[in-house]
């Protein structure tokens, strides 16, 4: 292949490689002309934007020319994806195809962090010197389930050990920088992670998804020589939508008692069995781990009786806070890690063998960096940062996590992502707003670039009807639910269920649901609700099976859920996805905003609006025969000036008032 129109018509073309391969092929000028765009941004080193909607094809589109750059410039391409649902469509299904579909033959190679791959270093050690962390009855069979599998796997990787493992048991044989030997290791030869490395390293395509790319971006930072992955120049991204939230949260910082609980275990277990200190005989540090715990506890306490000073309280179902001065606690902990920092920097220099001093040494930057972390959240020392703490009851234990985010990363990414590549492509079904790129470019620092918007190959206005009740109280009038509990039943009733309902809060969503249920009953269709113990794929896999029955669910099933055919057949949206702004990152960028003298709901609220409201309409049409209603009870739509910005941002579709 060349980088020509011409060549990729040969390929995707009515008569091109790909349709004499399938034999009902249907050709869509959408995707020929997303694949040409494509092509012409990365041989021209130009950034791009393409918002493709569904059923353009739009992984051949960029798949295509990205095989074509890495075969002409002997460089690898990086494709990263936000769900591991695409990545596996890649790396099993549409990859394998066009590698029997295309002459030239070429490779690729599916990247996960090295924390997916077991050392058989550790896991050796473990067994001879750690064994007795490790004491309830499913811990002992889980670790002997992993020393099982370790002798059959061919990757070992995580993924290829169902069921997966215990978190405490994986986190003790995971492959890790801190813990690894490279070449002088022993296990070297036969480690999963360096085989699996070599693959990559040599591949002209490398499948990632958002967190290991951005976890690799966060280390060239700091160190290039850290990187995870090979050098790159080009770089795909599907799923772009995600892009700020995955770069906030690898510029994030976050501190818990659960991260200080392992720390202190790995240094000595409770019963005292087991750990670092005992491994190495050290039972003079036993005591100083002792005092830690103490500290801790004291620590996350002040935590907690700081929040209850500003009127806030756990009545179980957790809280979030902003943490809006600096020093708002004392740093109890400070001194114990300071202690434990010493000492185990004194057993590194008296260590006497490399593989003690790196076991030793992983431990030392563990303790410095929650010191680090700590004296980040009660300190805040990073300007620009919003710091919060959220608490959550898991069982019976409870978790306080502080975290340190940052207001905007648009400067991050714009001087160490889109200013460091030659190319890099953008794509989703979600990107634009009221037909345009503006408020993404303008959220992810990307100040030049090429744009595209491809619509759906599928006929919308014949497909879809729209329905938009015009007797609907304002959501927040206090009569809004029980009228939007009775349009809801009247739905349901006209498909006899096969729907969506999706909520943007549960308290609505459970209100609605104990007054539908006793109606829904009795007319035999069954609703499954979101928090009533299934998961979300789960709950997918019984709304498909029982064709007849409803979904209520709130964010989670706003995006990322495919279901075709007559299973799903209305998707009703009870409000406009607006962000309630009272979470303290919501809280924080509006307050930015409105400091620089711009608009927060027309900047912000909005446009985010937007696009979560089109990724709740493209749940309901997947391919060219589904058919379907889409119902908006938000009366907004209709009385509100921005209103019509929902629907312009829809495809073409036949809208019905009611």
């Amino acid at each position: 292949m060349k980088k020509t129109l011409s060549n990729l018509q040969e390929v995707l073309g009515p008569d091109g490689l790909i349709a004499k391969q399938l034999t009902d092929y249907e050709f869509r000028p959408q995707q020929l002309e997303m694949a040409e765009s494509v092509a012409n941004a990365l041989s021209d080193n130009e950034h791009l934007i393409v918002e493709a909607g569904t059923g353009v094809g739009k992984t051949f589109a960029y798949l295509l020319p990205a095989i074509d750059l890495a075969l002409d410039t002997h460089e690898p391409v990086v494709i990263s994806t936000n769900t591991i649902n695409l990545q596996e469509q890649l790396i099993y299904k549409d990859i394998p195809f066009l590698q029997q579909v295309l002459p030239q033959p070429f490779t690729a190679a599916l990247a996960k962090g090295r924390g997916n791959y077991l050392s058989r270093r550790r896991l050796e050690s473990l067994m001879t010197y750690e064994r007795g962390l490790f004491d309830t009855k499913a811990e002992v069979e889980d670790l002997a389930r992993v020393v099982e599998w370790v002798d059959v796997t061919e990757d070992g990787s995580k993924a290829d050990l169902e069921p997966q493992p215990m978190f405490e048991i994986w986190n003790k044989v995971a492959s890790d920088t801190d813990n690894c030997l490279r070449q002088r290791c022993p296990t070297y030869d036969t480690c999963f992670y360096f085989k699996a490395r070599a693959q990559v390293d040599e591949a002209d395509l490398i499948i990632v998804n958002h967190h290991l790319l951005f976890a690799d971006w966060a280390l060239r930072k700091a160190n290039p020589y850290a990187a995870i992955l090979p050098e790159y120049r080009y770089l795909i991204l599907d799923e772009a939508h995600h892009l700020e939230a995955t770069a906030t949260e690898h510029t994030s910082v976050e501190f818990s008692n659960t991260r200080v609980k392992r720390f202190l275990d790995s240094l000595c277990n409770p019963q005292g069995k087991a750990g670092l200190f005992i491994r190495f005989q050290s039972t003079g540090s036993v005591r100083l781990v002792e005092d830690a715990r103490e500290e801790a506890n004291q620590q996350f306490g002040l935590f907690m009786s700081w929040l209850e000073r500003q009127g806030v309280r756990d009545r179980g179902h957790g809280v979030t806070h902003t943490v809006d001065q600096a020093d708002f606690v004392h740093n109890v902990l400070e001194d114990p890690l300071r202690e434990l920092q010493s000492r185990l920097k004194s057993m590194k220099d008296a260590a006497t063998t490399e593989d003690d001093q790196q076991e030793i040494d992983a431990h030392l930057r563990r303790c410095r960096e929650l010191r680090n972390d700590l004296d980040v959240m009660v300190s805040h020392t990073l300007p620009d940062y919003v710091y919060w703490i959220n608490t959550s009851t898991r069982g019976r234990f409870d978790r306080v996590v502080l975290h340190a985010t940052p207001i905007n990363v648009s400067e991050e990414l714009n001087a160490h992502l889109f200013d460091k590549l030659d190319s890099i492509v953008m794509t989703s079904a979600t990107l634009a707003t009221n037909q345009n790129f503006d408020y993404f470019r303008n959220r992810v620092g990307l100040s030049h670039s090429r744009e595209l918007l491809v619509g759906s190959p599928f006929n919308y206005q014949e497909q879809v009807e729209i329905h938009i009740p015009s007797r609907m109280p304002d959501p927040r009038d206090r009569t809004f639910t029980q009228a939007a509990t009775a349009q809801i039943l009247n739905y349901l009733k006209l498909t006899h269920g096969k729907a969506f309902v999706l909520f943007t809060s549960y308290r609505m969503m459970d209100e609605v649901y104990e007054n539908i249920l006793p109606d829904l009953e009795q007319l035999g269709i069954e609703v499954l609700k979101q928090g009533e113990g299934l998961s979300r794929s789960a709950m997918l896999a019984a709304f498909r099976e029982d064709i007849d029955s409803v979904l209520f669910g709130t964010s989670s099933f706003w995006e990322g859920v495919d279901v075709r055919g007559e299973s799903l057949s209305s998707v009703i949206i009870t409000k406009l996805p607006f962000e309630v702004p009272t979470h303290p990152v919501i809280e924080a960028r509006v307050k930015q905003i409105e400091e620089r003298g711009g608009n927060p709901f027309m900047e912000f609220s909005l446009p985010e609006a937007i696009i979560r409201f089109k990724q709740g309409f493209g749940r309901l049409i997947r391919t060219k025969t589904d058919t379907g209603i889409f119902v908006a009870l938000d009366s907004r739509i209709r009385t509100k000036f921005y209103g019509k910005q929902f629907l312009n941002s829809l495809p073409p579709s036949k809208i019905i008032k009611s």
